[in-house]
């Protein structure tokens, strides 16, 4: 009897020690920590200049922030000027990412200071950037905050350790942003190189166009982006702007069919397939990170040249001539890089005026044939051009 006694004790308490484990794995509890580390960043004590507005500065977290158990978290950047981040002196840097590691951009860094300084002239330009800071450069100071991904409300926000680092201003004009244009890469895609840098673009790599009629976002320029062309078998990537040389960021994997991932700084996910040759349009919602390429079944012509006239050169239909981009396949996209001195008005033909395209609007469009002049203003400007939708953009350099 005493034997049965004491296997029966044990039995309840290995039961009632299984039950609490599978309550602790099914509900787990989630504990808020007071805050999370952040590293120094590596440009230590140095003035960074905020003029190349490409550039970042690098913000890594040290210690993940605690919640209690195995989460995702999604990473932000803050600023302020005082280093309080009181509500009047608290600016959110664009953007989030599922990495560890945060770019702060300094075009966003500038446009922090403009907006937290508060006073502009007639030029969109802040007024209250010091003589000394212009010279010397000027504190400002970051910090990271981690939410859980896809919370709904900020109960589970925390912010980081607080780091300081020194820039020198520059004076962008506060206005919208431009649209964000993402580039494809690959075997099938451009000159096949596999190419992913900034020297690359229009040669390595092919940009998706701004759709007519879509609205993009004011601060961060995310939208729905097109592109129709033909595509041979074979894999390539879709590079956000942050991924460009360095991979991390971007479309990937799938095929025509769906089954495509967003990388946001982690592991490869792997290349976007096209199993079967053909015309396809590919739809890429920039914001949501969401791809569709369905197949394009509209009669297509080939050019073999595409120029761009207007007054500019006296409307000759055969002048400025643009330089084909795909040489792995079937060509369809078009790049050239024009000065334009003042106003003008430009089309896009193929060599003579039989067929030509234009729109009302710049930089970006949807030519239409025999359509109105391109309205040019004064600027250089990287161009591209495709034949199929008419679709265009003049990207200032």
């Amino acid at each position: 009897m005493k034997k049965i006694s004491i296997l029966a004790t044990m039995l309840l308490g290995l039961f009632a020690f299984t039950a609490c484990e599978t309550d602790n794995d099914d509900n787990p509890t989630l504990a808020v920590p007071q805050s999370f580390q952040i590293n120094n960043p590596v440009v230590g004590n140095q003035v960074v200049d905020l003029s190349p507005a490409s550039s970042s500065i690098e913000l890594k977290v040290h210690a993940a922030p605690a919640y209690g158990f195995p989460t995702a978290v999604s990473y932000g950047a803050q600023m302020s000027l005082d280093g309080n981040f009181t509500e009047a002196d608290t600016y959110t840097l664009d953007g989030t990412t599922t990495s560890m590691t945060y770019q702060a951009l300094t075009y966003d860094i500038e446009k922090g200071i403009q907006t937290l300084r508060g006073v502009e002239d007639e030029n969109g330009f802040n007024t209250l950037i010091t003589e000394a800071e212009r010279t010397n450069g000027m504190p400002v100071y970051l910090r990271m905050t981690a939410n859980l991904l896809n919370a709904q409300d900020s109960s589970s926000l925390v912010t980081s350790n607080v780091v300081k680092v020194n820039v020198l201003p520059y004076y962008y004009e506060l206005k919208d942003a431009d649209p964000e244009i993402w580039w494809m890469t690959g075997a099938i895609i451009a000159d096949g190189s596999w190419s992913n840098s900034e020297s690359a673009l229009g040669t390595g790599m092919t940009p998706l166009y701004t759709k007519k009629g879509e609205e993009y976002d004011k601060v961060t320029g995310t939208g729905v982006l097109e592109y129709t062309g033909w595509f041979e078998a074979g894999s390539f990537k879709i590079i956000a702007p942050a991924g460009i040389g360095n991979w991390n960021y971007g479309m990937c994997g799938g095929t025509e069919e769906g089954g495509h991932v967003y990388r946001d700084g982690g592991d490869d996910p792997g290349d976007i397939s096209i199993t079967v040759a053909g015309y396809y349009t590919l739809t890429l919602d920039t914001k949501a990170h969401e791809l569709k390429i369905t197949p394009y079944t509209d009669p297509v012509s080939v050019f073999t040249t595409i120029t761009l006239p207007g007054s500019h050169n006296e409307w000759d239909a055969a002048a400025d001539a643009l330089t084909g981009i795909t040489t792995v396949a079937e060509n369809h996209d078009w790049t050239t890089e024009v000065t334009f001195t003042k106003e003008e008005e430009v089309k896009f033909a193929i060599g003579n005026w039989d067929t030509n395209w234009g729109a009302a609007t710049f930089p970006w469009g949807q030519g239409v044939g025999g359509g109105a002049n391109i309205p040019a203003t004064a600027g250089t400007y990287k161009v591209y051009f495709n034949d199929i939708t008419g679709q265009y953009m003049f990207i200032a350099k």
